[in-house]
């Protein structure tokens, strides 16, 4: 007779298994069988309600953060009397809120419900949109933007733990692509109607200032939604039957990343801190953000600086945000389908780094203006390889605690990045930006030596661990022991049976 898991789950406990992760009650009475087929349409249906809602969270918060860009190709630089590096620091002010908000966030991530602490950071955050349209200085413009960035803390660490608890490694890379391809989809119809605004007159506020209400309302609408649909972790999800947490947990489990503990452990904080692996993930997304954030941030102003209109400016960066979605979803594509992910990311960062020398030795000029344009349109594109960085973080640690410390130091060092990188960008300097791009260039050759020396460090490992632990595959026993194992809130590195994914 085929055991029970509830019956199970005592015996294992008995036998020295610290069944410690909240996945293992989704398993009490299901049987550890399931086909294919079964398998198939829980994942149908995960992605058919997970994803959207991820999606549209992404979309939005990246179009309400660039939002800034947007209102800067109009005329909010002129109404608040910007002058200097004020709207730099404006850009990067967002990030020292993103930062002193990341740690908190990611403590209540934890030892909470994921969906209703997304949630009210989405209102909250809505909230602040609609403070944007009343500021009158720089002073209240810095402050907004702290805030906007102190709630918008929690979204990406939650949307990826949520990414890691219900798919299984191989399953991530696609699912990142597909709710951070908003990012990219976002912009194209948001600039449309930020330029039917732009051309708005006899209104009684600026068209910059409805921009800001607009998408303040949207966020705090979506926020309610997300409220009542987004879950915790498997066992827990409401819209799922008993029998699809079950085998939600098994598939996840047998990847050994664990579902979720809310118990703090500082030992597994302690092993975060001093990972190799993590630091050089960290590094990778530090790197890259030096092309996104010029592309959020100042790719309207450059082209602008071509002289072209600021109306026509927002309609000109359409085209990259368009070309860019086809680079995050056939990205994903092939990362799960053809295990390229290191040379993917080393290509698109060679690519990068040309673009900027293009660009750094022979400045854009009036005459030039649509050779410029491409090539700025072509750094939007190669740029956008943000999944397969957070597929990295997702797919390669476990322990509920080192997860969640992971992902606080990816953020944290993402913040920094998106903090200096601006600053190198002088106004004086525009639209050339000589220095903004010399520091591109510098980060993106970085990025490709950290690209290696993760790559080679991974393999090395997982050799080691195959000649000291081979894994058993085809075996039952085997199985349930893998399915236990990856139940046991235990980190990748004291796990023997995990193996690392680069």
């Amino acid at each position: 007779m085929e055991l029970a898991h509830d019956d199970e789950v005592v015996q294992k406990m008995q036998m020295g298994h610290n069944v410690a992760d909240e996945g293992a009650a989704a398993l009490q009475g299901q049987s550890l069988t399931y086909d294919v087929e079964e398998e198939r349409r829980l994942v149908r249906r995960l992605d058919f309600i997970l994803l959207p809602m991820m999606a549209c969270g992404t979309g939005l918060q990246l179009v309400d953060k660039s939002a800034l860009g947007s209102a800067a190709t109009l005329t909010i630089q002129k109404d608040l009397g910007l002058h200097g590096t004020q709207y730099s620091w404006a850009v990067s002010i967002y990030y020292f809120g993103l930062l002193l908000g990341t740690y908190p966030a990611n403590l209540l991530l934890q030892r909470y419900h994921v969906g209703k602490i997304v949630a009210i950071a989405f209102v909250c955050w809505g909230a602040v949109m609609l403070g944007h349209a009343g500021v009158h200085s720089f002073g209240a413009l810095a402050a907004v933007r702290f805030l906007l960035g102190f709630f918008e803390s929690a979204m990406a660490p939650g949307f990826t733990a949520t990414t890691a608890r219900f798919y299984n490694q191989t399953e991530q890379p696609l699912r990142y692509s597909l709710w951070t391809l908003a990012n990219t989809l976002f912009p194209i119809p948001f600039l449309l109607i930020f330029f039917g605004i732009g051309k708005a007159s006899d209104v009684p506020l600026q068209p910059w200032r409805w921009i800001f209400i607009m998408l303040g309302i949207l966020t705090v609408f979506l926020g309610v939604g997300i409220w009542f649909f987004f879950p915790d972790k498997p066992s827990t999800t409401w819209w799922l039957t008993e029998r699809q947490r079950a085998v939600c947990v098994e598939r996840v489990a047998k990847t050994q990343v664990g579902i979720k503990n809310t118990k703090f452990k500082k030992r597994q904080m302690l092993e975060a801190l001093t990972d190799l692996k993590v630091w050089l993930i960290c590094f990778l997304l530090v790197f890259q953000q030096a092309g996104v954030s010029l592309q959020t941030n100042f790719s309207g102003i450059i082209i602008k600086g071509f002289g072209f209109s600021g109306l026509k400016s927002l309609l000109l960066q359409i085209p990259g945000w368009a070309a860019a979605s086809i680079t995050v979803i056939s990205t994903g594509f092939f990362v799960t389908h053809n295990k390229f992910m290191q040379r993917a990311k080393t290509v698109f960062a060679v690519l990068t780094v040309t673009c900027g020398a293009i660009l750094y030795t022979h400045p854009p000029s009036s005459t030039g203006r649509n050779k410029a344009l491409s090539l700025v349109i072509l750094w939007m594109i190669v740029d956008e390889i943000d999944p397969i960085i957070l597929s990295l973080a997702g797919q390669n640690f476990a322990g509920s605690s080192k997860k969640q410390t992971v992902l606080t130091m990816l953020f944290v060092m993402y913040c920094v990045s998106n903090i200096c990188v601006p600053q190198s960008f002088v106004a004086k300097q525009s639209p050339a930006y000589s220095d903004g791009i010399l520091t591109v260039m510098a980060f993106q050759a970085a990025h490709i030596v950290t690209n290696i020396w993760l790559f080679f460090l991974a393999r090395f490992e997982n050799a080691r661990r195959d000649k000291v632990a081979p894994l058993q595959t085809g075996n039952a026993e085997d199985d349930q022991d893998a399915i236990w194992a990856g139940l046991e809130d235990e980190t990748d590195k004291r796990n023997m049976r995990f193996r690392y994914h680069v």
